[in-house]
C-alpha cells in the first residue's frame, strides 16, 4: 500500500509521520473509527495541527493501534482496553505481534525525509474584492470541488468554523487575504465565490498540496474590525469556594484530548512546559507561575473555572481527576486561537503537591 510520508517541524517532534487517512487504511479501518479511538482516549496522535484539524501519527501510534486491535480480538471492549494493565499480556501481544510482519516491514522501510525549511507565503500588495469583505460560515468539507458544488460533504476536522475578512486584508490570528487568496497560517489557499458561496481550496500545512474544498457561505458583507470579532466568554460571575482545588499544583503534561491523560506515558517533555504551577489560595485568588521564575501573574477562581487565565474575557474549565490514588487538575488552555477561532489549543494537567 502506498502512503506519503510527512517530516514534521520541531513542535511535532521532527519525526516522520503518515496522516489519518493513511494510518486508518494501514489497519484496514475507517477515519471515524480512528477519530473515536482518540476520543475515548485510546490513541493519541503524535502531531495536531490545531487550524486544519490534520492529524499525523508516529511508529509509536502504529504501535498503539496494533495494541488496541489485538486485545479487541482477545475479546477485550474499548471501555476495558482503555483501563487495561497491559503488561499482564505483553508476551501474548509480542507473540501476536511476529504474525504481523508485514506491516513491520513498511515501518522498518519508512524514508526518512528531510524538512527543508517552512517555506513562508507573503501577501503582495492588497488588492480588493468587495463580495469577499465580510462574515462566512462553515457548510462542510468536501474532497474535490466537484464533490463541493454538488454539496457533498465529509466528516472532517477542520477547525475554522467562522471566516472573517476584514477591509484591506487586514490580518487577525492566523488569517488575511488579498483578491482570489486567503493566507491560513502563511499557507497561499485560493478561493473561488460563486453566487453566496466562497470555495476556499485548503493545503495540507507539511506539503502545502491541495487537499480539500473548504465551503462558506456569506453571513453578511459587514466591514468588521479585531476587536469585534473577538470571542469573549462571560466573565462576570459569582465566586464560589471550592476546598478541593486549594493548593499548590505542579505542571506535569500538556495534551490534545482532556480523555487522553495518562500519569504512565506523558505526552510532553517536561522541559517543553512553559507552564510552572498553580497555587489556589481560599480567598479566590489564583497564583500563576511559569518556568521563567520573573514571570507570574494572578487570576481569580471560581468553582471549575480559572477568570483570564491567558487573556481577558476567558472562563478556562478545570477539572479534577484521581488516577490511582493521586489528584490530577486538567485546565483548559485558551490562548489568541480560542479568542479569534473557537479552538482550544489544549489542556495542562498538574499534580498536586502534598
Amino acid at each position: 500500500m502506498a502512503y506519503k510520508l510527512c517530516t514534521l517541524p520541531i513542535d511535532g517532534g521532527g519525526k516522520n509521520m503518515i496522516k489519518i487517512g493513511d494510518f486508518a487504511n494501514l489497519f484496514n479501518v475507517s477515519i471515524k473509527t480512528v477519530r473515536y479511538y482518540e476520543s475515548m482516549g485510546l490513541i493519541v496522535p503524535k502531531y495536531v495541527d490545531i487550524y486544519t484539524g490534520y492529524r499525523y501519527f508516529d511508529e509509536e501510534n502504529i504501535k498503539t493501534m496494533q495494541e488496541i486491535l489485538v486485545l479487541k480480538k482477545l475479546g477485550f471492549t474499548l471501555e476495558e482496553i482503555h483501563n487495561f494493565d497491559k503488561t499482564k499480556i505483553k508476551d501474548k501481544i509480542e507473540k501476536l505481534n511476529k504474525e504481523k510482519n508485514n506491516i513491520e516491514t513498511k515501518i522498518a522501510n519508512l524514508e526518512k525525509f528531510s524538512l527543508k525549511g517552512k517555506e513562508v507565503l507573503k501577501m503582495n500588495e492588497f488588492i480588493n474584492d468587495a463580495k469577499a469583505v465580510g462574515k462566512w460560515h462553515l457548510l462542510g468539507i468536501s474532497e474535490n470541488m466537484n464533490l463541493a458544488k454538488k454539496e457533498e460533504y465529509i466528516e472532517d476536522d477542520y477547525n475554522i468554523k467562522e471566516l472573517y475578512l476584514l477591509p484591506n486584508g487586514e490580518n487577525y490570528w492566523i488569517i488575511h487575504w488579498t483578491r482570489g487568496i486567503i493566507y491560513i497560517n502563511e499557507i497561499e489557499c485560493p478561493y473561488e465565490i460563486i453566487d453566496n458561496k466562497m470555495y476556499v481550496t485548503i493545503k495540507d500545512p507539511i506539503s502545502k498540496e491541495d487537499e480539500k474544498i473548504a465551503t462558506y457561505y456569506n453571513v453578511n458583507h459587514q466591514e468588521y474590525d479585531i476587536e469585534s470579532i473577538k470571542c469573549k466568554d462571560d466573565t462576570n460571575i459569582a465566586l464560589v469556594e471550592d476546598k478541593e482545588v486549594v493548593g499548590i499544583w505542579n505542571a506535569i503534561d500538556f495534551i490534545n484530548n482532556p480523555n487522553s491523560f495518562n500519569p504512565d506515558k506523558l505526552q510532553t517533555a517536561k522541559e517543553n512546559l512553559a507552564l510552572d504551577k498553580f497555587i489556589f489560595e481560599s480567598s479566590f485568588e489564583v497564583h500563576i507561575r511559569y518556568k521563567d521564575n520573573n514571570y507570574m501573574r494572578d487570576s481569580k477562581y471560581t468553582k471549575g473555572y480559572i477568570i483570564n487565565l491567558i487573556l481577558p474575557d476567558t472562563l478556562c474549565k478545570y477539572t479534577i481527576q484521581t488516577i490511582n490514588n493521586k489528584k490530577y487538575l486538567i485546565v483548559e488552555w485558551k490562548s489568541g486561537d480560542y479568542v479569534y477561532g473557537k479552538v482550544i489549543n489544549g489542556y495542562y494537567v498538574l499534580e498536586r503537591q502534598e
